[in-house]
């Protein structure tokens, strides 16, 4: 009587083994439109999710060990042995099973934070959870706010700050270094700045333009290739920006440069979201980050739909009736929980 447990057992280890094949390719590279829609839809399954989230929560863990007076310690010769005892503390694994897991563990991250060859200290990766806001403090003193399911990647050396909004949106404080200057890289969007404050949204699968408004300072922009290098100092389309001002970043084009009420800059900061003739995909991927079961857009037709709205975060479960009320769609919620918005009519 085992043929359950077993089968049990099977689908376990190919949903972690599918987590790390996606793991490892995100963090290789960027993920082509039909890899980032395949990887949206993998993730909607909760036992997809759990596992996925756990490789980044090993890699958080892996990082903040490495980056510690142990990680100093563990890149000594010799240091290995003690690791496998530091594993056992933070996952709970047996000793015995220490140095497969390690290996595991090293396959699943793609990165070596602990090579003792390695120069410079890994990436640092910060993220927040669904439906929250996170506050970090780079070790230059600036302050990064990541909005409901939104993540980055720091890296700084002695001549460059960089950091990398991998997914959501992000309320950067930098403090001033001219000698290091302050790069954000957002899918095909650069941002390179001095010390300023301003908001960078990276966009979604359906609606992938790169927004950046400035609340303070000089914010130039450039747009580069998918998961090209750097245009800001290079030739190629490229903007400055001062307070007040917006542009955004689509397919390496930049759109015009818009004027914005400094006070309203990145308000969902206050949990404040208010959009004027913005597409329906735009509005649906920020109150996705903010909901536990997702809304989605049942046909294309739908996504560049107009829409003019205001809502809180904690009116984020409530947003898809307001749509309904007030736009020609219809809305349908799954046994799941999930909700489909397809075209309908507004009732007079």
């Amino acid at each position: 009587m085992t043929t359950g447990n077993s089968h049990l057992q099977t689908d376990f280890r190919r949903v972690e083994a599918e987590a790390r094949e996606w793991f490892m390719l995100r963090g290789e590279r960027s993920l082509t439109s039909d890899e980032q829609s395949a990887f949206d839809e993998w993730m909607q399954q909760v036992h997809n999710r759990g596992a996925y989230q756990r490789l980044e929560q090993i890699d958080r863990s892996l990082a903040a060990l490495a980056a510690g007076p142990e990680g100093a310690r563990l890149r000594q010769p010799g240091g290995l042995s003690g690791w496998l005892d530091k594993l056992n503390n933070y996952f709970g694994i047996a000793p015995a099973a220490g140095l497969a897991f390690a290996c595991t563990l090293m396959l699943a991250v793609g990165v070596v934070y602990l090579a003792p060859w390695q120069a410079e200290p890994g990436p640092q990766a910060y993220a927040a959870e669904l439906a929250q806001q996170r506050t970090v403090t780079l070790n230059d003193g600036s302050r990064v706010t990541l909005g409901g399911d939104s993540a980055i990647e720091v890296a700084f050396s002695d001549t460059r700050r960089s950091v990398k909004l991998l997914r959501g949106q992000a309320f950067f404080e930098v403090s001033k270094d001219p000698a290091r200057p302050f790069y954000v890289g957002a899918r095909e969007a650069e941002i390179r700045v001095v010390g300023t404050r301003f908001d960078v949204h990276a966009g979604s699968t359906l609606h992938p333009a790169t927004k950046v408004t400035v609340e303070e300072g000089i914010v130039d922009v450039a747009g580069r290739p998918a998961g090209g290098a750097a245009t800001v100092s290079q030739s190629g389309p490229k903007v400055r920006l001062v307070a007040g001002q917006q542009v955004s970043v689509d397919q390496s084009q930049l759109s015009r440069v818009t004027t914005v009420d400094t006070t309203q800059v990145a308000s969902w900061r206050q949990g404040k979201f208010s959009y004027r003739d913005a597409p329906l995909s735009e509005v649906v991927a920020d109150a996705n980050r903010y909901r536990k079961n997702r809304i989605v857009i049942g046909t294309r037709e739908l996504e560049n739909l107009r829409v003019t709205t205001a809502f809180t975060a904690d009116q984020a479960d409530t947003l898809v009736a307001m749509l309904e009320q007030s736009l020609p769609v219809r809305v349908f919620k799954e046994p799941d929980g999930r909700v489909v918005i397809w075209p309908g009519t507004v009732e007079e």
